[in-house]
């Protein structure tokens, strides 16, 4: 119990932060990202540039099952948009996959978690007012 209250923290945290970045338009330190980035990977099971290569189904079936599979589901969700928000404008169709897998992954969150998150539906209006 302990663990996953741990976990959870951990999770809600590094959302918090990201978040806080994608909507204030700042960049996270490279030395702090290098840090939430390596935490990230542990949580997730898989490194984060692997989640540009899944669809949304994927990662929502990677973590059903789980304890965490909506706090899971949601950092991945925060991360595909940290990492399009950090890719070039070269790589538009990459960068605008990862976002637009993003946006769907919150709003499948949003619709099926048992939890209400207003942090969530902020950020989904945010997204979807701004362009790539």
């Amino acid at each position: 119990m302990i663990k996953q209250d741990y976990l959870l923290r951990m999770i809600q945290e590094i959302i918090a932060l990201i978040v806080q970045a994608l909507l204030g338009k700042q960049k996270i330190a490279k030395s702090s990202w290098a840090e939430y980035d390596n935490i990230t990977t542990q949580i997730l099971g898989l490194p984060t540039n692997d989640l540009l290569t899944m669809d949304t189904q994927e990662i929502i079936d990677r973590y059903q099952g789980d304890a965490d599979k909506w706090g899971k589901s949601e950092l991945a969700a925060i991360t595909l948009l940290k990492l399009s928000d950090d890719m070039e404008s070269d790589q538009l169709v990459a960068k605008s996959r990862a976002r637009q897998n993003g946006i769907a992954l919150l709003e499948y969150i949003q619709v099926n978690s048992p939890t209400f998150s207003l942090q969530r539906i902020q950020l989904i209006e945010a997204l979807k007012k701004t362009e790539v």
